[in-house]
């Protein structure tokens, strides 16, 4: 019989419910808390971390996949790969801003060639990088995606991230697995400051909407 349950005598006259002696309740010691503390605490640390690898990972995997399209698209002409990125709807000062040349640059190369091998990977990269992104996560009318603006507190938008060589920050736009802000801050940890604004819109009485002074 175990130890912590004992026979109570019997008496006609007892409950049934009397007949085993309940154990009295344990009290949580104060040491008892402090260790289930610490034992959260490592756990959350231990969660931290993973989540850590498996966001580097993610990166890698995406990464990989893009340098493969990449491969594959600079198979074909500078030429074609130009007018490819025209056709999704990108203006050609964009595609030159995130090629790192000019426009008069982009489009001597639509007529008349003379791409350089590294410029010819970095177009190829680009259109490489609109087929991985709207294939992966199915976003529609890719180009008019890279002028949206990522959250409606700043205009910062992806072809702003890519142009400064944060192809990881447009990868977790894309994804949603990382909130706009966060991206926002890696991009410029003072973007809160850069972009604040004085003013707000109001709604008329008339309907209309209105800027005035924040507080007025």
């Amino acid at each position: 019989m175990p130890s912590d349950i004992r026979p109570i005598p019997y008496s006609p006259t007892a409950p049934t419910a009397l007949l085993i002696e309940q154990p009295e309740p344990i009290a949580t010691t104060a040491s008892q808390m402090s260790d289930l503390a610490e034992a959260a605490g490592s756990l959350r640390t231990r969660v931290k971390y993973m989540q850590e690898d498996i966001g580097e990972l993610h990166q890698r995997t995406l990464f990989i996949a893009w340098e493969k399209r990449t491969t594959r698209r600079g198979k074909e002409a500078p030429a074609n790969l130009l007018e490819a990125l025209g056709d999704l709807g990108f203006a050609w000062r964009d595609i030159a801003r995130m090629l790192h040349v000019s426009v008069p640059a982009v489009q001597k190369w639509r007529r008349a060639g003379g791409v350089t091998g590294e410029n010819r990977r970095r177009i190829a990269a680009l259109l490489a990088l609109c087929d991985e992104i709207a294939d992966r996560y199915h976003i529609q009318e890719i180009a008019s995606w890279f002028e949206m603006p990522i959250t409606s507190t700043a205009p910062i938008t992806p072809i702003d991230l890519y142009s400064v060589g944060k192809t990881d920050l447009v990868f977790d736009h894309a994804s949603g697995h990382v909130d706009s802000e966060q991206i926002l801050t890696a991009y410029d940890p003072q973007w809160r400051e850069h972009f604040r604004s004085d003013f707000e819109v109001y709604l008329e009485v008339d309907g209309q909407m209105s800027i005035r002074p924040k507080g007025a």
